[in-house]
């Protein structure tokens, strides 16, 4: 995720004049959104061989422009969790060259070449490489070159050089709010007549990049926006649909609803709140006795699990489960009620493979066991409901989609 190539244009406004060129460097840190873990630090190094001084109507030729950026390992991280292997796209630096008379503003796209990501996820550089235009001043005075933001088009790929669930995504970068130089380089452009090359526009006075806007004063990266900071788990949320079949019932109770998820990406472990709506299940008790019983979810601490790399999700919640309303032939009441709640939670696991943090996925569970329910609070045939209901061999199908 870097603006590998960021600068690639940039000498647009300058070039490898007669007069010479020096080399030119700027680092900068950004903050910028990516997917899964919102804001990220990106710091860029960006170098190349500026001319000092440049005359009016001089052509400056294309020249070279290399930057490398660092990435955090959270964000490495990010990419790993939905499978990527490498990491491409482009970025458009915006510009502004403040020139005499006529300030320029524009944005640069340039292309970055495809990365490999460190496995285990880890910080990691991308360098990439690109050339100017050409460019003719046509007055005299100092020309400053400026780079303000960043907008970053990046697609990342799996093993098999597809696309992840991430697909191709935008991310703005702006820079750290701390005090910092946007400034890459300064230029001094003639009127074409001689002129004392140690004179008050000597490019290593106020303008030195080494000044005090030295990229390692207060923006130095190992400040406030360390990517090395303890990592905060990312929140997920996904909508919730599914079935229940109740073996000794003989039916389905249809399953919707909603999960929040906190997944801490460094160990792939998540624990999230599941919201399961109250249901309504159609039976066939005794072979024959149509049934319908209306049901309530409660659940009992965090849903817990794990999540790879490679997409194979587990997870285990614990639920009580209520049958308020029993009834027959489509409508006589024949029991339940708000305290015919199981004994105990049930333990339900699911698992699922090819989940994807950014899309979704489905899980389903073997089997699981339906607790006894507390027929003393069911109604007078109480023990009927339960014999039909509570037992093993349950099962459940789920659908997770994420919300956008």
């Amino acid at each position: 995720m870097t603006a590998g190539g960021l600068l690639a244009g940039l000498a647009a406004i300058t070039g490898g004049s007669s007069a010479g060129a020096v080399p030119a460097d700027l680092t900068q840190t950004y903050e910028c959104v990516f997917p899964l873990i919102e804001e990220q630090p990106l710091k860029v190094v960006i170098s190349a061989d500026l001319p000092d001084r440049v005359a009016v109507g001089e052509p400056v030729p294309a020249f070279d422009v290399t930057s490398v950026a660092t990435v955090s390992k959270k964000s490495a991280e990010g990419l790993g969790a939905v499978g990527s292997v490498t990491l491409e796209g482009s970025a458009a630096a915006n510009v502004t060259v403040d020139m005499p008379g006529q300030p320029l503003n524009f944005d640069l796209d340039n292309t970055i070449k495809s990365t490999k990501l460190p496995s285990p996820p880890a910080e990691f550089e991308i360098t990439a490489t690109g050339k100017s235009p050409e460019l003719k001043f046509s007055q005299p005075g100092k020309v400053k070159i400026d780079v303000n933001s960043l907008l970053l088009t990046m697609t990342p790929k799996d093993a098999n050089g597809d696309k992840t669930s991430l697909d191709t995504f935008e991310s703005e970068c702006a820079l750290d709010p701390a005090d910092q130089s946007k400034t890459l380089h300064t230029i001094e452009v003639t009127d074409g007549k001689p002129e004392d090359p140690t004179d008050a526009t000597d490019p290593t006075d106020a303008t030195d990049p080494t000044d005090a806007t030295d990229p390692t004063d207060a923006t130095d990266p190992t400040d406030a926006t360390d990517p090395t900071d303890p990592n905060e788990p990312i929140a997920l949320a996904y909508d919730l649909t599914g079935n229940s079949f109740i073996k000794a019932a003989n039916g389905n109770a249809p399953l919707s609803g909603g999960i929040d998820v906190r997944y801490d990406l460094s160990s792939g472990k998540h624990d999230s709140k599941l919201e399961l709506k109250d249901t309504t299940g159609k039976f066939t008790i005794m072979g024959f006795l149509p049934t319908t019983a209306d049901i309530h979810f409660d659940q009992k601490g965090k849903t817990t699990g794990s999540l790879d790399t490679k997409g194979n999700l587990t997870s285990k919640s614990e639920m009580n489960v209520t049958l308020t309303s029993v009834k027959v032939f489509g409508g006589l009441p024949i029991g339940g009620g708000e305290k015919c709640t199981t004994s105990k939670p049930a333990t339900i696991e699911l698992a699922g493979t090819g989940f994807q943090p950014y899309k979704g996925g489905k899980l389903a569970t073997k089997d699981y066991t339906l607790p006894a329910l507390d027929s003393a609070n069911c109604g007078f045939l109480g023990g009927i409901i339960n014999t039909f209901m509570a037992g093993a061999g349950n099962t459940i199908d789920m659908d997770l989609k994420y919300k956008k």
